[in-house]
């Protein structure tokens, strides 16, 4: 025979109590009306002594709200992206939300059904790391009142919220290391598409330090899908023609990766053959041989600061001029993968 399921009466009755007053403990409301600390201890208690679990599908219907939350990102499988999706999941838990996340592999008609088969999950909001091209999209979303954040990308024209670091500035930290340290022919190493707008800061930011100096860098763009064959044709092609570059500038962690691999194979010496230096920072790059030298991002408090601001439209708050678009500060951790 099936158990009865523990309602909010039961815990009331059990009590002799009011209903209402077991609901507002039960959903943190106690302090501001007013019950009392041995009160708000007694329900508590009872509530766990009788297992009650909280209904959250009937409690979502009553409220019009799913507690579901979206996260898409091009990557799930990107160290970047999986730190993200944790910290987001663990802060959804926390205010009682749970979270979907999906994959686009920066494949803009994949994220496009994504939304679409998120919204028709009736999520409540969405955080997206998107691959569009414009901002059409999430002004069209927010305008239907659908609250939305992005992450690691930013539209001129968004009137969404948007937490990013700054990407052209660490790339310039980037190149200036490079020069300092005396390398002149240097290969930025970008993910497709090229339009993306961290990709693109990182590029133009490169560029323009090392143009500074006379030195204008080749770029290639590596194809998202299987990275590193990708590099591995490239380089390979780059030490027929005699063509390789004194140093590598790679745009993400899976193609700094992928340059690992294939330097390793060819038996191309790091850094005294070729220095390589990422645009993110994971821990194995602390401890292998060589150490990678990296731009580490705040991954936190991109999580954090992305989780407020969706958190904030959630409950209607009004927005400040920092909530439209924040950006985060990197560091350059130098390491000895371009120490000559």
């Amino acid at each position: 025979m099936k158990k009865k399921r523990i309602s909010l009466n039961d815990i009331a009755e059990s009590l002799g109590v009011s209903r209402a007053l077991v609901s507002l403990v039960l959903n943190g409301k106690d302090a501001e009306q007013g019950i009392s600390t041995e009160t708000k201890r007694k329900v508590l208690a009872k509530a766990q002594e009788l297992n009650y679990k909280p209904n959250h599908f009937a409690r979502g219907l009553r409220l019009g709200k799913s507690f579901t939350l979206g996260l898409i990102v091009s990557d799930i499988a990107n160290g970047f992206y999986s730190r993200i999706a944790r910290n987001i999941e663990d802060l959804a838990e926390d205010h009682g939300y749970n979270l979907i996340t999906c994959s686009t592999d920066e494949n803009i008609d994949r994220e496009l059904r994504l939304i679409k088969l998120l919204r028709g999950k009736q999520i409540d909001g969405l955080i997206i790391s998107s691959s569009q091209e414009n901002p059409d999209e999430f002004n069209k979303l927010l305008a239907e009142g659908f609250p939305v954040v992005l992450i690691d990308r930013y539209f001129d024209g968004l009137e969404a919220p948007c937490v990013v670091v700054q990407n052209r500035e660490g790339a310039k930290l980037v190149a200036a290391h490079l020069i300092k340290q005396g390398y002149k022919r240097p290969l930025v190493l970008a993910i497709e598409p090229a339009h993306v707008y961290s990709i693109r800061e990182r590029c133009e930011g490169f560029v323009s330090e090392m143009r500074k100096h006379s030195i204008t860098p080749k770029i290639e763009y590596i194809p998202f899908e299987d990275t590193f064959k990708e590099v591995e044709r490239l380089i390979e092609r780059l030490v027929k023609k005699e063509q390789l570059p004194d140093s590598i500038f790679a745009l993400n962690n899976n193609i700094t990766t992928a340059c690992l691999q294939v330097l390793r194979k060819l038996k191309i010496d790091i850094p005294k053959r070729i220095g390589l230096v990422c645009f993110d920072d994971v821990p194995y790059f602390s401890f292998m041989n060589p150490t990678v030298t990296a731009i580490s991002q705040p991954v936190d408090d991109i999580s954090a600061s992305a989780f407020e601001m969706l958190l904030k439209m959630l409950k209607d708050e009004p927005k400040g001029l920092d909530d439209i678009l924040k950006q985060l500060p990197v560091e350059l951790i130098i390491r000895e993968s371009t120490i000559l």
